[in-house]
């Protein structure tokens, strides 16, 4: 095993070599990316022999995506948006993000940490079918989970820079590397994301529980955020469907307690994610899907926890007042009490989803406090299909789905808006993502909610003075317009 692993972590230190050069970008060559020959490398088919090496392979496939979305996860999701202000006037990053004054040297528009779980996934596809493993369903499995995170990261890759470069194969050889120009979205969505969740459809062992990987219901909740993007409503309604008549995933977590608890404690002092069979949350309703895993301290002297939520940013004024008028309505909006915490200053707040009600996050928080970011869960979809509903005008439909569940939960389904309150379409449909804004604060989804139906300059004009569609996109970092000459920068950067 110790031998096996070796062998993998000299090939992927020379994979994010291989990144940091040419940052990996990726479907029709140019110049190559150097002349000089790599000092030393391990042939992959040396690698990826049998059960131990793709088990080893595929978990730095995960690992490696742990670490792109650390921060990324908020930065590229969720920062931008209308959902917060900073505590200080301080110059930061994140303050940038915030303002809306983006530049191309800052650390979230580099996208090596990206392709360098890419460049993993490509190497697994490439010699997973090659390893000897006696179980083939499990050796399908890993597969599978290879093509669903490469579909996932290209698609967190779409979402934050538009048209991005396109690497199908792996680069195992400096001199094999080719510096690619940019693919245009749709067809990125169209020919590389969804034939990738189709085939990790066909591959996933429907026996996968665990939720800290690809599992069927993680294929399917990805397939439909792609169909939204696509415009493709009915799909997304369908497959949507799909994870609810599967009869091995539980759904939608009706009760809020037991909903927070598996934001904050669930996780703690549970086994490693060793055993793809087995459900480390254990049986009954779970609301998660697909989750990312961190400590809360996350390492020996930094929180990300805390500087974000403990210290760096409030909830806005605009979504303030939306949770306060919530919590003073008869009946109360329970997400209220669960999701935020009072400031230090009276009439502020935090977002605490990820800490135990009537707690602080601590800068010395114990590491055995864990959580999990949820890159999706089941209530996602569940607005996710309202949304669509309404699209194919089924507004009745839309309605009963989110008032019997998410509102349920919150205590406020008697106050659901009725079919004929609303004046248009588009007037339920902002009504649902006042929803889905409220419901998935802090899980990186209101930036991208708001570049999908087109409200970016409606919503952040008045806030932030972002006032061209094109601002949504982040700018490609000066490291890869300087690295490769086939990437052009995206406009107004």
């Amino acid at each position: 095993m110790y031998h096996s692993y070796q062998k993998f972590k000299q090939l992927h230190t020379f994979c994010q070599l291989t990144a940091l050069l040419c940052c990996v970008s990726i479907v029709s060559s140019c110049s190559k990316f150097l002349d000089a020959k790599p000092i030393s490398e391990v042939p992959a088919e040396n690698m990826w022999q049998n059960q131990r090496d793709v088990k080893a392979g595929v978990s730095e496939i995960y690992a490696s995506f742990r670490d792109a979305m650390r921060a990324n996860f908020f930065e590229w999701g969720e920062l931008r948006s209308d959902n917060y202000v900073l505590t200080t006037e301080a110059a930061s990053d994140r303050g940038k993000l915030i303002a809306n004054q983006m530049t191309n040297d800052m650390a979230c528009t580099n996208w090596s940490s990206l392709y360098k779980v890419i460049s993993n996934t490509n190497f697994a596809i490439k010699h997973i079918p090659q390893a000897t493993l006696a179980n083939t369903a499990e050796k399908n499995d890993y597969l599978a989970q290879a093509y669903a995170m490469r579909a996932l990261c290209y698609f967190y890759a779409l979402r934050v820079w538009g048209d991005v470069p396109v690497y199908l194969e792996p680069v195992d050889n400096l001199e094999n590397g080719v510096f690619k120009p940019r693919t245009p979205m749709r067809q990125v969505l169209e020919d590389v994301i969804m034939p990738d969740l189709k085939r990790a459809e066909q591959l996933v062992d429907p026996a996968s529980l665990e939720r800290k990987r690809i599992s069927r219901a993680g294929i399917y909740a990805i397939q439909a955020d792609v169909s939204m993007w696509l415009e493709d409503y009915d799909s997304a309604d369908k497959i949507i469907d799909k994870v609810r008549t599967m009869p091995s995933f539980t759904g939608f977590q009706p009760s809020m307690e037991v909903m927070k608890r598996t934001f904050v404690t669930d996780l703690n002092n549970k086994t490693s994610d060793n055993d793809r069979l087995r459900d480390e949350y254990g049986p009954g309703f779970n609301e998660l899907i697909f989750v990312i895993h961190f400590d809360l301290r996350e390492s020996v002297s930094y929180s990300l926890t805390y500087n974000l939520f403990g210290a760096g940013v409030l909830l806005s004024p605009k979504l303030t007042n939306i949770f306060s008028t919530a919590a003073n309505t008869t009946p109360r909006d329970i997400r209220f009490d669960n999701f935020l915490r009072a400031g230090t200053t009276a009439g502020t707040y935090r977002m605490n989803k990820y800490v135990t009600n009537g707690s602080s996050i601590s800068f010395n928080a114990l590491s055995e406090c864990e959580m999990a970011y949820p890159v999706y869960r089941f209530t996602d979809l569940v607005l996710m299909q309202a949304e669509a509903k309404a699209r194919l005008d089924k507004f009745q439909d839309a309605l009963s789905l989110i008032s019997t569940t998410v509102r349920a939960r919150a205590g406020v389904s008697a106050t659901t808006r009725t079919a004929n309150s609303f004046v248009s379409r588009e007037d339920l449909i902002d009504y649902i993502l006042d929803e889905r804004q409220l419901e998935l604060v802090g899980e990186g989804k209101r930036w991208f909610d708001l570049v999908r139906t087109k409200r970016v300059v409606k919503v952040m004009k008045p806030i932030n003075g972002l006032s061209q569609e094109r601002q949504a996109l982040f700018p490609i970092s000066y490291i890869h317009i300087n690295q490769n000459p086939n990437i052009i920068q995206n406009p107004g950067y």
